[in-house]
């Protein structure tokens, strides 16, 4: 079961091995009601205490599956479904340190019946959350 804050406070947590931590990841559920196709959602950027992420830095794991921002438009037969959270692993060398942080996500997608002009949507979570692990 996900919590109503489209950012998770389950699942934040470094990633790599202690003393060589290569990122961190983040839990966050879809922003649309409704779900998205992944081939609509143009990434996301996100920031932690000031320091903004790029979507060159981001990768997604939604069903088991992993792929990089810049991959999310070729992903035609997937579908990132509301109740189900998706992963995002942030490259940053060292991680973060333990204790609590400010984050900011930033996600860009597009909706098939909403004209082209109008696209894309940005939808902004903020949340503080705590690393409990370094």
């Amino acid at each position: 079961m996900f919590e109503e804050p489209i950012i998770q406070s389950r699942g934040f947590v470094n990633v790599g091995e202690p003393g060589a931590r290569t990122g961190f990841q983040l839990q966050m559920r879809t922003p649309y009601y409704r779900g998205v196709w992944l081939s609509l959602v143009e990434g996301a950027e996100v920031t932690v205490d000031g320091e903004r992420h790029t979507r060159d830095e981001i990768s997604w794991t939604i069903q088991g599956q992993t792929c990089a921002n810049s991959e999310l438009g070729d992903q035609h037969d997937r579908r990132w479904p509301y109740e189900e959270p998706a992963i995002l692993t942030v490259t940053r060398p060292g991680g973060l340190e333990p204790g609590r942080h400010a984050l900011e996500v930033a996600v860009n997608y597009r909706m098939s019946y909403i004209p082209i002009e109008m696209q894309p949507t940005t939808s902004i979570a903020r949340r503080s959350l705590t690393m409990v692990q370094s």
